[in-house]
């Protein structure tokens, strides 16, 4: 579920402020080193949304419709370097998810006689991934492998293990652009697609506090620091969620996926209280174009359950700590 998330811990890593003469070392050790680092040691962060009205479906009829009267979510993550050598680290992360749903006015739109209800529903979701970062050159042009292995699933069971392989090659570094191109392979049968190629362009405008954070298909952010010690950025941001689900009912498999694609546009704004914690707050608007329901380890095309919401607007706070900030880099 977290795909986007583990390839990001890798890209933190090309983004280096170094000339392009210097060694690969030095380049990521100055991007780790930098205020507002793409991946944090230790993150916390709760996020919520406005009232939204959806409407489902179940084996492609028409199941269910009401009000999302509240959803909440709070979730927990740690990225830890075990190994760290001149051309090649493996690192951990770990996550913990914890999502609330207050529906409020749900119709059957099969049987007209069925009560109209409200309910409370919470999940938990948990994920572990082990990945291995190989730093090499290509064409004289920094180069990057990583494979990573992911294990998921909820307070009770592990529930699947999945893993990808990506390569990024970075094809330009100037003072003030970098351009870098890459493809990931998808070592997970629920996902629609095998692979997907990856664009990424790291932009600082002339004459300007302005810089693009382009990384397709994740994101597209302006990005400007702001006062002393703040940051802000404005664009949107692609975002998968999702839980294991247990169903007990006759006719249905035991274990279920739920999935969602959104897109977030609107504003975020970082400040450094020191080098080591940093709060971040997010508001704007939450799109969910996809939210499905398929059975655990099956491709989500072959979805059983489909909801449909209307946009709506969301906010969230966080905190991170990140202690290896305060040592400083060996000449």
């Amino acid at each position: 579920m977290k795909l986007i998330f583990s390839i990001l811990t890798c890209f933190v890593f090309l983004f280096a402020k170094g000339q392009e003469n210097k060694e690969l070392k030095e380049n990521v050790q100055s991007a780790i080193n930098n205020r507002f680092p793409t991946t944090r040691m230790f993150d916390l962060k709760f996020e919520n949304y406005l009232p939204t009205d959806f409407d489902s479906e179940l084996f492609d009829n028409p199941f269910e419709k009401g009000e999302i009267k509240n959803h909440s979510r709070f979730s927990a993550s740690a990225n830890i370097t075990i190994i760290k050598k001149q051309r090649w680290n493996i690192t951990s992360s770990f996550r913990y998810r914890y999502e609330a749903f207050e529906l409020n006015d749900v119709a059957s739109q099969i049987d007209n006689s069925i009560p109209v209800y409200d309910e409370k529903l919470n999940y938990h979701y948990l994920s572990g991934a082990l990945s291995f970062t190989y730093f090499s050159q290509l064409f004289k042009k920094p180069f990057l492998y990583n494979a990573s292995v992911i294990v998921d699933g909820t307070e009770k069971y592990a529930e699947r293990i999945k893993g990808f392989f990506g390569a990024t090659i970075i094809l330009k570094k100037t003072e003030r652009t970098t351009i870098g191109v890459g493809l990931i392979v998808l070592a997970d049968p629920t996902s629609p697609v095998p692979a997907s190629p990856t664009f990424l362009i790291d932009h600082r405008f002339k004459n300007s506090k302005w810089s693009l954070d382009f990384i397709l298909p994740q994101r597209f952010l302006f990005k400007r620091n702001l006062f002393e010690n703040g940051r802000i950025s404005l664009g949107s941001e692609l975002n998968t969620n999702g839980f294991y689900t247990y169903i007990n009912q006759t006719g249905f498999a035991k274990v279920y996926d739920y999935r969602t694609i959104e897109i977030n546009t609107g504003l975020t704004y970082e400040h450094c209280f020191s080098k080591s914690i940093i709060a971040t707050f997010e508001t704007g608007l939450a799109t969910v174009f996809n939210a499905r329901v398929s059975e655990r380890g099956k491709n989500t095309n072959n979805y059983i359950f489909s909801n449909k919401q209307d946009g709506t607007g969301y906010f969230s706070i966080g905190f991170s700590f990140n202690p290896n900030l305060d040592k400083k880099t060996k000449p």
